[in-house]
């Protein structure tokens, strides 16, 4: 087991993560506790080290994240009397921990926050940061929160039944971390894959380890994207995010940034700030992984025009151009300001099938 203590801005987050990391719920006494989880799982494993929660089952995927479901929390916690000392523990995959970190975000302006990732692709991104956000008008996370968690959980006992596939969709993220931020992760990822596919669960620590504090890190130096830091977290985002509206969210967020990956580490090769073969470098370690990089391997139907009124409305938008974090050479990158006509030239191009 591991434990990483952070301090961003004007919170403490603490990430535990390894086998039994589940029992440091035992911490909390003295305080309400509601639980808001997926209804797809089953969380006796959590609830076993807690005194007398509320349960709140919610729907997962995409098409939960809508504000109407938000209220509905909100008066749940409401009616319950819940107060600035207690707690929402968080147990799920994104989708989950957007809509309760928003929740406690709202709720009295901030109530405690515990994320309980139980998707690999939770553990090493969509739990940390304190990022919430909920779908409005076909435009993912348009409205949202910056909220940090008091602990994030990373207990690698819910990895032990997640099928392949599900693993592969979190790779996605690590991979982007080894390849803007992190050579010795690219690295690792290159000399691992059978250990990492067979979920080696002293591997899988790692990659969530070094995941975490990457992430970590750069959220430290800008927890509210004001610096122009936070952004080389969103290398494929543009992109990604563009298929998933593309494809009504039918294409799962770690497809949709494998290739979206790909696309804009094209156009960084193509404008000239990435060095020549990084886009090789891009499509080897994913295709090792067997994720997919071109928009023919997505088997969803692609409203263009759709994908690319996704653009428009990218937060990383300003004015007339997009804030871009292109890979330079791996474990480097460079944030470019790429005019908006460019980058929805450069899109047309990469997702027509």
């Amino acid at each position: 087991m591991r434990e990483v203590t952070e301090n961003i801005c004007c919170s403490e987050v603490k990430v535990v993560i390894g086998e039994g990391s589940l029992s440091k719920l035992l911490d909390i006494k003295d305080h309400k506790i509601g639980v808001i989880y997926s209804k797809k799982l089953n969380i006796d494993n959590v609830i076993k080290y807690l005194s007398d929660p509320y349960l709140i089952s919610i729907e997962d995927g995409e098409n939960a994240k809508d504000l109407s479901n938000i209220m509905l929390l909100v008066n749940e916690l409401f009616e319950r009397n819940f107060d600035r000392s207690d707690y929402i523990i968080a147990v799920g995959g994104g989708t989950v921990t957007d809509i309760a970190g928003f929740v406690a975000s709202i709720y009295l302006r901030g109530i405690n926050l515990v994320n309980v990732p139980t998707t690999f692709l939770g553990m090493v991104d969509a739990a940390i940061g304190g990022k919430n956000g909920v779908n409005f008008n076909n435009i993912k996370n348009i409205i949202g929160t910056f909220y940090q968690p008091t602990m994030i959980i990373s207990d690698l006992t819910f990895l032990e039944t997640l099928p392949t596939e599900e693993l592969k969709k979190g790779l996605a993220e690590v991979i982007k971390y080894g390849l803007t931020l992190d050579k010795e992760l690219y690295d690792f990822l290159s000399l691992n894959k059978d250990e990492v596919l067979n979920k080696d669960k002293l591997v899988l620590e790692e990659l969530i380890y070094r995941s975490t504090i990457d992430k970590l890190a750069v959220v430290k130096e800008d927890e509210r994207e004001t610096r122009g830091i936070r952004i080389v977290l969103n290398f494929g985002h543009t992109i990604g995010h563009a298929i998933e509206a593309g494809s009504g969210f039918k294409v799962p967020h770690g497809y949709a940034i494998s290739v979206g990956m790909v696309c804009e580490a094209k156009i960084a090769e193509e404008l000239g700030y990435a060095e020549e073969g990084v886009v090789e470098d891009v499509l080897w370690l994913l295709q090792l992984y067997g994720l997919p990089y071109d928009i023919s391997q997505i088997d969803a139907p692609l409203d263009l025009k759709t994908a690319l009124n996704a653009i428009e409305m990218d937060k990383k938008h300003r004015r007339n151009v997009i804030l871009m974090p292109f890979p330079t050479r791996i474990g480097n990158w460079k944030k470019v300001e790429v005019p908006l006509n460019v980058i929805k030239g450069f899109a047309e191009q990469c997702l027509t099938k």
